[in-house]
C-alpha cells in the first residue's frame, strides 16, 4: 500500500520546520533519560506491517517502493509505504518527531538532519543491537569512510546511506555548441558560457538552480564559495563565511541567476529540472537528481550530458547529498524497522536491486558493479571523489535556515550580497553562542 496525500499540512516556514524538527533540551534529556516515554508500548511490537515515509519517486523514493514487496517476500515483514515529496516529508517526520509519535517505523532523512533528531531523542541506536555486529561490520568496510561520521553522534549510528549522492553537473551540448562553446570546466567559464547561450527570442536560457528557500539557495552559493576557498567556520566554529572570498562567490551567482529562465530567482527543484528537460536552460552545475536526463523529451534527452564540477579558483567542491534511512525510536516496531534498513543497505540488495529499480547505491562495491548502468553515473562517481560534506553538528539545520533567509533576500534584489552574508554571519554566530560552541 502507498499513500500519497495531495496537501499534508498549510504551508510552514522554515523556522516552524526547524522548530518542530526537534524536541527542547530539558524535553529530548527526559526522553533519553526515560523520564517519559512514547505513549505506545513496545508489549505489541513487530507486528509485522512497518510504516515507512519516503520520497514517492526519483533516485531516493523509487527503489524503496519498488522492492518493498521483495522485502516482504524475504522476511515476512509487511510495509506501508508513506510516501511524499521533499518537502512535505520533512514537514511530516519533523511532525510526528515533534509529537513523539509511533505513526511512522522507518524514516527517510536527510543527512543535514540526522544529528539534530538523533540529539533530541527522536532516532533509535542501531548498532545497540538492532542490527548485527557483523552486517554494521560489513557495510562499514564497504563505504566510504565519510558515510559513518555522517550518519553518527557521540559514537553511535542511527541511520545508514543507503543512496549515494552529491551534486552533479547537468548541461545541454547542443545549446553549448551552437553557440560555439565546450563545456565549462570552471565556475568562470559557466558564466561566460551562459551569457553566451541566453537568446530570449529562442525561448533559451543558460543557469539554472533550485533556489528556493527551503535547504536550497545555501546548496546553490556553498560549492562556488568552497571552490573559491571559502570556508564556513574557522576552527573555533566561528562563522567566517562573509569572507571576500565568500561575498564575491555570492556576487557571482547574482551574475549567473541572471541567465536563468523568467523567475528563476525562486525556482524549486521541480521547475529546475523541467527547464533542462523541455530545453529552456542550459547549465546546472548544482543538479542533485537526474530527473531531467530521465523526463527530457526526444529532442532534448540526447542533447543532456553530465560532467565533474566546475573548478574554482582553489578547487572542484560540489556538495555531497544523501536521504538515507532510520528507525523512529518511538516506533513499537523497530526490530522489524532495523531489518527494513539492513536489507536496504546489504551488499546484494545494493549491489544487484538498487540501480536495477531506479536508485543509486551507497557501498564502494555496488558502485563498481554498476559503472555503466546510467549515463550520468561515471561523472557522479567523479564528484563524490570531490565532494564536501556539510558540517556534521546537529544546530546545522538553524544555520542553514538562517543563511537561506539572507540569499533569498539577495536572489530577490532586496539587499546585496555582503549584506545579506554579514546579516547571515550576526544569526549564525548567536545560533553557535547558544550552542555553547564559542
Amino acid at each position: 500500500m502507498t499513500k500519497n496525500p495531495g496537501v499534508f499540512s498549510p504551508a510552514w516556514s522554515r523556522r516552524e520546520f526547524l522548530s518542530r524538527s526537534a524536541l527542547t533540551g530539558v524535553g529530548a534529556g527526559l526522553i533519553r533519560a526515560g523520564v517519559f516515554a512514547p505513549f505506545v508500548s513496545r508489549a505489541h511490537a513487530d507486528s509485522k506491517t512497518i510504516n515507512v515515509l519516503s520520497l514517492g519517486e526519483g533516485i531516493f523514493g523509487e527503489p524503496l517502493v519498488k522492492l518493498s514487496g521483495e522485502f516482504t517476500a524475504a522476511t515476512g515483514i509487511k510495509v506501508n509505504n508513506v510516501t511524499m515529496g521533499y518537502n512535505e516529508a520533512m514537514q511530516k517526520e519533523a511532525a510526528v518527531f515533534a509529537a513523539q509519535s509511533p505513526e511512522l517505523d522507518v524514516v527517510q532523512v536527510d543527512y543535514m538532519f540526522l544529528k539534530g533528531f538523533a540529539k533530541a531523542g527522536h532516532l533509535a541506536v542501531l548498532d545497540d543491537g538492532l542490527i548485527a555486529a557483523d552486517e554494521m561490520a560489513d557495510f562499514y568496510s564497504d563505504t566510504p569512510a565519510t558515510l559513518k561520521e555522517v550518519w553518527s553522534l557521540d559514537g553511535k549510528t542511527y541511520g545508514l546511506a543507503t543512496i549515494g549522492n552529491c551534486q552533479n553537473f547537468i548541461y545541454n551540448a547542443a545549446h553549448l555548441q551552437d553557440a560555439g562553446l565546450a563545456p565549462p570546466d570552471t565556475w568562470a567559464d559557466v558564466l561566460s558560457s551562459a551569457q553566451k547561450v541566453v537568446d530570449p527570442a529562442r525561448n533559451r536560457y543558460g543557469f539554472v538552480a533550485g533556489t528556493e528557500r527551503l535547504t536550497k539557495a545555501v546548496l546553490v552559493w556553498l560549492p562556488i564559495a568552497w571552490a573559491n576557498g571559502a570556508e564556513l567556520f574557522d576552527e573555533g566554529w566561528r562563522p567566517v563565511f562573509n569572507s571576500a572570498a565568500g561575498v564575491d562567490s555570492l556576487s557571482f551567482l547574482l551574475e549567473l541567476m541572471k541567465t536563468m529562465p523568467p523567475g528563476g530567482g525562486a525556482y524549486t527543484e521541480s521547475d529546475e529540472v523541467k527547464a533542462l528537460a523541455t530545453g529552456l536552460a542550459t547549465l546546472d552545475p548544482v543538479a542533485w537528481i537526474p530527473d531531467a536526463i530521465k523526463i527530457a523529451d526526444e529532442q532534448t534527452r540526447p542533447q543532456l550530458a553530465t560532467k565533474v564540477a566546475p573548478m574554482g579558483s582553489v578547487r572542484r567542491a560540489p556538495v555531497m547529498g544523501g536521504i538515507g534511512l532510520t528507525v523512529s525510536s518511538y516506533s513499537a516496531n523497530q526490530e522489524s524497522a532495523a531489518a527494513f534498513v539492513a536489507w536496504f543497505n546489504s551488499r546484494d540488495v545494493q549491489t544487484n536491486k538498487i540501480v536495477q529499480n531506479g536508485g543509486q547505491p551507497c557501498r564502494i562495491s555496488a558502485w563498481e558493479a554498476n559503472a555503466a548502468a546510467q549515463p550520468w553515473f561515471p561523472s557522479l562517481s567523479e564528484n563524490l571523489k570531490v565532494a564536501k560534506p556539510l558540517p556534521q553538528i546537529p544546530e546545522w539545520g538553524q544555520i542553514d535556515a538562517a543563511i537561506s533567509k539572507q540569499l533569498s533576500s539577495a536572489f530577490a534584489g532586496e539587499i546585496d550580497g555582503k549584506t545579506a552574508l554579514d546579516q547571515a554571519a550576526a544569526a549564525v554566530d548567536e545560533v553557535m553562542q547558544d550552542a555553547g560552541y564559542n
